[in-house]
């Protein structure tokens, strides 16, 4: 595991694991510490980012999920018991079931306070609850009648794709956004349907990235489509957007950016596969978007980071 210098990419610090020592997860940040799970996922180690010492670690091999949400670590156990772990101590914070909940597998979003537990029913019906992530608290807990996945919140709201009934596993007709305050819901129909799409929120605006490579901009608040993009990237990263572009990392390498208001190719960087081009990468880590710069990594093992402001001069 190394720490790079945001501004040079210098490499600040490296903690050697042992060989046969594979991390399942890249790094998380929490509770003001670098978070990562090793020895094949059974235990987490919590380091200093400054120096690279470790702060506090833990086995994690009893428990058959494991989830980061704001400060804390959410261990789920074989019997459906939640415990909560302060990530900046790592002392345990709470442990119970979550009422409603019988086999809580959590999602959580960049920048929500909350996490998601969704269960399915072989009636079509999907239910939703949402989880404090400090103390175990069900915040709200809905039932909706048709299937539909979880893949962003904002703005007290959650976005969630609906299911095609005719497409097959997989497949999305339309986008639904969901405000727990008020029980209302606003629900955008897709021209086509889409497979296996990811997500980014950002404001009213979802930009899905498909399976196939492409890239749909929807307005939840206006209720209508705002553009669609053929990318012909296959197996892209999930999108990540600041407002102003839309980015995604290809599986050969490249770091795309699209302006997010026209749906425009404004800039890629150069290609970077490696010595294993040959091979296909199952998961591409998404770009990350902060002070005017976008980061990324490479199939053949780079990290970099452009101008964000500029992507036509990559």
């Amino acid at each position: 595991m190394s720490a790079l210098d945001a501004s040079d990419g210098r490499e600040l610090w490296r903690h050697a694991l042992s060989p046969d020592d594979k991390p399942r997860e890249a790094p998380v940040v929490a509770g003001g510490l670098a978070h990562v799970l090793t020895h094949s996922g059974k235990r987490v180690e919590a380091f200093d980012p400054a120096s690279g010492k470790v702060r506090w670690e833990r086995d994690v091999s009893a428990y058959e999920g494991v989830r980061y949400a704001g400060g804390t670590l959410l261990l789920t156990a074989a019997d459906g018991t939640v415990t909560g772990v302060d990530a900046g101590s790592g002392r345990t914070a709470w442990s119970r079931r979550v009422p409603g909940v019988g086999d809580p597998y959590f999602v959580s979003f960049p920048g929500d306070s909350l996490v998601y537990a969704t269960s399915t029913s072989g009636e079509g019906r999907t239910r939703v609850t949402a989880v404090d992530p400090a103390t175990g608290d069900v915040r709200w807990d809905e039932r909706f009648d048709e299937v539909l996945t979880l893949v962003g919140a904002g703005d007290d709201s959650v976005v969630l794709l609906a299911e095609d009934g005719d497409g097959g596993y997989g497949m999305a007709d339309a986008v639904v956004r969901f405000s727990p305050g008020t029980k209302v819901s606003r629900r955008v129909a897709l021209s086509v349907a889409l497979q296996q799409p990811s997500a980014a929120v950002y404001g009213d605006r979802v930009y899905l990235m498909t399976y196939d490579g492409a890239l749909v901009a929807v307005d939840t608040r206006a209720e209508k489509l705002l553009w669609s993009l053929q990318t012909a990237v296959s197996r892209g990263s999930v999108p990540t957007v600041d407002g102003t572009h839309v980015y995604f990392s290809a599986p050969d390498g490249r770091l795309l950016a699209v302006d997010a208001e026209a749906g425009k190719l404004v800039g890629q960087t150069e290609l970077r596969f490696g010595a294993h081009s040959d091979e296909v990468v199952s998961t591409l880590p998404a770009p990350e978007a902060a002070d005017g710069r976008v980061y990324a990594g490479a199939p053949d093992g780079t990290v970099f980071a452009v101008d964000g402001r500029d992507p036509s001069g990559w």
